[in-house]
């Protein structure tokens, strides 16, 4: 009797197993979908990660452990550099511990970039940062939220912001780095689309065998993505690439390549991003920013949901106030002005932002100290209907806020109070606003109010670069010459007048 029940029980036992082993493919791809799991299993992995995760097994837990240790303390000594290869010892035992990326890529573009003295050193590290978080953290940990939103706070602090004294260094290397990938300030999402899918397709399309032969006589590799920048072509491959009309279709393939390859960077969640937030200006990283924050709300949870729903809406507020870029290499011209044409939106993703997040009583600061900006920057751009609803915007959400009379009387306040204390891209865009109004009011044939505004603009310029004495701070948060902010408010007013008269009056005065 016991011989029949100890036989009955190993074959329910084997039963068992069996039916386990069957339902395990079912719910391996069950927790895949519903990404209970951080990445698939670790494939093409180099091969030091490879050997360690196979021969040290459960003890690589351990001898990270020692190594973390280590790290913590050559990082209250200071030893950042020691950190670098230390931190890489210990993603290579454990790349699945994002805590070690993002500490390691904070290390290199915060701590070890800011101990060299030139801009483009200090650029060299930043990438390193921007590239380990993207190529390697984000490879290995796909549904990591915490490092989407790492990776966008490189882009919207340290590219974007202002604390760093080479910042203005980062943001024209990106820019022009930028330019030449999208060809312009966005991709053409129409032609990326028809885009060849392969190098085999690609032959198939009309004159492009023959402009890719005709490279090759010259030496050029054709599929090298270096083609992409004008200053690293000769002039013979330069003219062959402005002639052939199918060489448009093998750039076109390069720089989808390049996007996927790369930057790691998917064009249809690009064309989904402008669709939803833009257009916004993919030279400038704040729209990389709100990027990666959009792909990290994938996997958000919790904490992980609120924050990259803060570093989407501070990007979006942050394009606003500078996310229109005039560029003029001739004279070193590189100015950020506000995009009026984002507010609509910025306006709706903090109040889709407040309904999802009831309790984020930041999340209503923010807003409130948004409209207050934004209501200064469409008064001193001479838009002066849209400030007044966004006031009335203000006063019916926080009473508290804008309590001023007037629209006038507002703005005076709000300027009067925070002189001293604007930050470099707010100063840009008041000073720019004010020497626009002046540029209106001449248009308009009032010359004295035009002077008037002119010389408020230049005083303040004057006032918030005095305060700037020390050299290092006045190359990290200066101002472009006042001539050259003037240029622009005045180009932008005269695409804006529409008059004859009122045209021929504001030509009849130059730009500076």
């Amino acid at each position: 009797m016991r011989k029949r029940a100890y036989i009955l029980w190993v074959l329910l036992a084997a039963a068992g197993f069996i039916g386990a082993a069957r339902l395990n493919p079912a719910l391996t791809a069950l927790r895949g979908r519903l990404r209970l799991v951080p990445a698939d299993p670790l494939e093409n992995s180099p091969p030091l990660v490879a050997f360690t995760t196979v021969a040290l097994g459960g003890f690589r837990g351990l001898l990270a452990d020692v190594l973390w240790l280590r790290a913590t303390r050559l990082q209250e000594d200071g030893q950042y550099f020691e950190l670098v290869q230390l931190a890489d010892w210990i993603t290579k035992l454990e790349p699945r511990f994002t805590t070690v990326w993002a500490f390691q890529a904070w290390n290199m573009a915060y701590n070890i970039s800011v101990l060299l003295e030139q801009p483009p050193d200090r650029w060299r590290w930043v990438r390193h940062g921007i590239s380990l978080l993207r190529d390697e953290g984000l490879r290995y940990n796909p549904g990591s939220a915490g490092l989407h939103r790492e990776l966008a706070w490189l882009f919207s602090h340290k590219m974007g912001g202002d604390t760093d004294q080479a910042q203005l260094y980062y943001k024209k290397a990106w820019a022009a780095e930028m330019a030449a990938l999208f060809d312009g300030p966005q991709p053409d999402y129409a032609r990326w689309q028809a885009v060849a899918a392969g190098r085999e397709a690609l032959l198939q399309r009309p004159g492009v065998a023959a402009c890719l032969a005709r490279l090759r006589e010259l030496g050029q590799d054709p599929f090298d993505p270096a083609l992409l920048y004008v200053t690293n072509r000769s002039a013979t491959v330069s003219a062959v690439l402005d002639q052939a009309s199918a060489a448009r279709e093998l750039l076109d393939y390069l720089r989808v390549q390049r996007v996927h390859e790369e930057y790691r960077m998917n064009p249809a969640a690009m064309q989904a991003v402008d669709a939803r937030y833009g257009p916004l200006d993919w030279r400038l990283p704040q729209a990389h920013a709100v990027y990666w924050a959009v792909q990290g709300q994938l996997y958000a949870h919790g904490f992980d949901a609120v924050s990259l729903e803060r570093q989407i809406f501070q990007a979006l507020a942050d394009a606003f106030r500078q996310g229109r870029l005039f560029v003029n290499p001739a004279e070193d011209a590189f100015i950020l002005t506000p995009n009026f044409e984002l507010l609509p939106r910025v306006n709706r993703i903090y109040e889709e932002a407040i309904r999802a997040h009831p309790g984020e009583s930041t999340f209503l600061t923010a807003h409130a100290n948004f409209l207050r900006q934004a209501i200064s920057l469409l008064y001193l751009y001479h838009r002066n209907q849209e400030a007044a609803d966004r006031l009335a915007q203000l006063r019916r959400l926080y009473p508290d806020q804008g309590k001023a009379a007037t629209l006038d009387a507002f703005v005076y306040d709000e300027l009067a109070a925070k002189a001293d204390q604007l930050s470099q891209q707010e100063a840009s865009a008041q000073i720019e606003g004010m020497a626009y109004q002046g540029c209106l009011w001449l248009a308009a044939g009032d010359r004295e109010h035009a002077a008037g505004m002119d010389q408020l603009a230049r005083q303040i310029w004057k006032r918030y670069m005095a305060l700037r004495t020390d050299p290092e701070f006045r190359e990290r948060t200066g101002l472009p010459p006042y001539d050259q902010l003037r240029r622009q408010a005045w180009d932008r007013a005269r695409s804006a007048v529409k008059s004859a008269a009122a045209r021929a009056r504001l030509e009849a005065v130059p730009a500076s």
